[in-house]
């Protein structure tokens, strides 16, 4: 009974909370980069401004970002570190009339290449970065690949190849994208259907999970070396991923995955939009912002953040519980 009561009071808080709470976290999109105005070989702005987002990171001696995992341990995240690059870039070229070159060593290049360096260092002979945590929620042991950090590194290497010229990291950009492509049952990142459509799987997990966030930070990867190659490496990607967006709608708010039906939090649903607006703009394909324009609009239902809230509430309880 007491059991159920303290349950029940986690619930009318979480949702009191959502209702009161009206702030929506800051994602903001960018797309310049895609537009044509960059010159060939040199990566403008990411898509999202991920300055707010990676406004809290942590550096240490070396001014690589270091993640606390959940044994209080710290260790490099490759997904943290090239979000943090990617911000730092963005706000090198945002403070300046011109794209920075290699005799412009702004700090924000500079902290690109830091993390860009580490990561090139530490890439492994798959072309990928192993994570030393495990996943819980998804049954996955320490050891595994995330397309995420993969596509998310792509982006990294090919503005540090711009800004320096040096072709080990148009190597690495290469690479990792061929992990990312290759087969779950491979060792790779990407689960295929029948028509051969790779979803770049951020927690490549058994049964398959289906991360949206992961899946659109990878496809940005795609997107931005099929630009600079001059092919259409990323358009199956972007085809099976748009077609699979109707799976994470839930009348009243979106979905964080495809394993769980539970709605995501807020931060993530206010994420899904936003990558779906600067989806749209990066592939010029309109579909992707409608559908962002209806998850906007469940944001604004007060019902719908209180049914997400609730909902949300219990899967973590359910989750807790599990886990004790």
């Amino acid at each position: 009974m007491k059991d159920r009561m303290r349950a029940g009071t986690t619930l009318v808080g979480m949702a009191g909370k959502a209702v009161r709470d009206l702030r929506r976290p800051s994602f903001p999109v960018d797309v310049t980069a895609l537009r044509g105005d960059m010159p060939a070989g040199r990566p403008g702005r990411y898509p999202l401004d991920l300055r707010p987002m990676t406004a809290g990171s942590v550096l240490d001696h070396e001014r690589l970002v270091v993640t606390r995992a959940a044994t209080g341990e710290t260790y490099r995240n490759p997904v943290s570190v090239s979000l943090y690059a990617l911000a730092q870039h963005t706000g090198a070229l945002a403070g300046s009339r011109r794209p920075a070159v290699p005799d412009e060593r702004t700090t924000g290049i500079q902290a690109l290449l830091t993390q860009a360096r580490w990561l090139r260092a530490g890439q492994d002979s798959n072309g990928g970065w192993r994570y030393p945590v495990p996943v819980p929620r998804y049954g996955v042991r320490p050891g595994w690949y995330s397309a995420m950090a993969q596509g998310l590194a792509v982006s990294v290497m090919l503005r540090g190849y711009a800004a320096t010229g040096e072709r080990s990291f148009l190597d690495a950009s290469e690479g990792a994208a061929e992990l990312m492509l290759r087969p779950l049952a491979a060792g790779g990142c990407s689960h295929y259907d029948r028509l051969g459509r790779p979803f770049l799987e951020e927690c490549p997990s058994e049964p398959v999970s289906h991360i949206l966030n992961g899946a659109v930070f990878a496809l940005f990867g795609l997107c931005e070396l099929s630009r600079h190659q001059g092919t259409a490496v990323h358009e199956r990607a972007a085809d099976r991923l748009r077609d699979s967006l109707a799976e994470f709608d839930l009348g009243y708010w979106t979905r964080y995955d495809l394993r769980h039906p539970a709605p995501a939090s807020l931060a993530y649903h206010c994420l899904h939009t936003a990558l779906l607006t600067a989806a749209g703009g990066v592939l010029a394909d309109p579909r992707w912002p409608a559908v962002a324009t209806t998850w906007d609009r469940y944001t604004r239902s007060p019902a719908g953040r209180l049914r997400a809230a609730v909902g949300k509430g219990r899967f973590v309880l359910r989750e807790r519980r599990a886990g004790s």
